[in-house]
Formats: C-alpha cells, sequence, structure tokens
C-alpha cells in the first residue's frame, strides 16, 4: 500500500535515484500516475494553461489506487494546489515551493532563500504566491534559474536527448555556488525542479549551506501520515 501517490509529468525522462519519480528515492511505497498529455515545456515555460483537468483525472486516479496524499513531478504545479486539492479531496503537494514560506521563517529575517529552478524566467509571482510566499516575503527569494544551462534544461525541460546526471551536476552546483557569491545573504537553497534532488548532497557540499526539495517535503508528508 503506498500513501503517497505522484502525478508525473508525459516524459520518458530518465530518472537516478533521488528524483520523485525513482521509488528508489524514498523509503518507503509511492505510488505513480502519468498525466498523459502533459508535457514538461508546457509546464514550465507556458504556466500549464489549459492542463488542470489532466492533472486532477490523475490525482483522482490515484486516489481511487488508495492514495492518500498527492505531489508531483514538477515544482511549476503549485500554480493549481488549491484547485488539485480541492477537487481530489486529498492532501496535496504539488511543488517544493510549498517549503519556501515555512522556511523563511526559520531563517534570520535578514536571510534569503536561493530557490532553484528550472526557468527562473518563467516562475512567476503567481507560482510562490499559490505556494504561500507573500508579497512581504518576495523580496527574500532570490531565483537561480537552470535555463541557460548547456545539459540540465535541455535534457529535463527540452526532452532533447538522455539526461547525465555527471553533466548535470556541475551545471547546478555552479549555479548554486555563482549564486552565494552573488548574494551572500542566501542562508539556505529550496530546490524547486523535481528533478534536482540527486544534485542537492552536491550542492551542500560546495556551499556548506542547507538543502530542501521535493525528496524532504514528502517525506515529512509520508511521516505525518503513517508516524
Amino acid at each position: 500500500m503506498s500513501d503517497i501517490g505522484v502525478i508525473l509529468l508525459d516524459s520518458d525522462l530518465y530518472r537516478p535515484v533521488g528524483d520523485v519519480g525513482n521509488p528508489d528515492t524514498f523509503a518507503f511505497p509511492v505510488r505513480y500516475h502519468r498525466a498523459t498529455g502533459a508535457y514538461a515545456p508546457h509546464v514550465v515555460e507556458r504556466g500549464a494553461s489549459g492542463l488542470l483537468d489532466i492533472f486532477v483525472a490523475a490525482g483522482r486516479t490515484l486516489v481511487g489506487q488508495g492514495a492518500r496524499a498527492l505531489s508531483t513531478s514538477c515544482g511549476f504545479l503549485s500554480i493549481y494546489q488549491r484547485q488539485i486539492a480541492d477537487a481530489t479531496g486529498a492532501t496535496v503537494a504539488t511543488s517544493a515551493l510549498l517549503q519556501a514560506p515555512l522556511l523563511l521563517r526559520m531563517l534570520p529575517s535578514d536571510a534569503r532563500l536561493g530557490v532553484v529552478t528550472a526557468n527562473a524566467a518563467s516562475l512567476s509571482d503567481a507560482h510562490l504566491e499559490a505556494a504561500g510566499v507573500t508579497a512581504g516575503e518576495r523580496p527574500r527569494i532570490e531565483l537561480i534559474g537552470l535555463e541557460e544551462t548547456a545539459h540540465f534544461y535541455p535534457t529535463v525541460v527540452l526532452g532533447q536527448g538522455r539526461l547525465d546526471p555527471t553533466r548535470a551536476a556541475p551545471e547546478v552546483v555552479a549555479a548554486a555556488t555563482e549564486a552565494v557569491a552573488r548574494d551572500p545573504g542566501i542562508r539556505a537553497f529550496l530546490l524547486e525542479c523535481a528533478n534536482l534532488p540527486p544534485y542537492a548532497a552536491s550542492i551542500r557540499s560546495a556551499t556548506g549551506l542547507p538543502v530542501w526539495d521535493i525528496s524532504t517535503m514528502l517525506t515529512w508528508v509520508h511521516q505525518g501520515l503513517s508516524g
């Protein structure tokens, strides 16, 4: 039995351990269902416009299979956080971004939270607001985008070729370390993209800062459900 159900985007992406779509990432069973027709570029670059019904249907399927809590494989789906929760009746945590309000309260008031995202140009204030970040808190968030990476973005979002974690890791770590060099006020990282947790340990090692992501959130959700 799986208490957690994850709605996957319609993608054949290679998912190493750490990725939300790899069941070996978690120490507990996770059930998956693909949202057919929900492609990554549409979700990331077009705000998932017109795709709500697809995600609701996938969520209802997972609930029907016994899932008590739902998540997704893309942090940009925070935009539909309230709608999916209301439509499925489940406990829903669409995005790692839901941790942002808590982390901002945990950190000193003058500290900033670095949000590493697949595409900073597309991650809007509406996505953050849907995750609970207030307008007053928005200045404390530094978006760190990966849309200009040579390997990570083309493979993960655009589906061009097979993801090679040994090529993606240096790109992700470089984005994090360069962000801290530009803004020493960053005191922690939150990984928006559900494909980024495989690189969380490398970011911690390179920067000495704490890192949270979709796996830390779902582990917390599971503990609440199952003890």
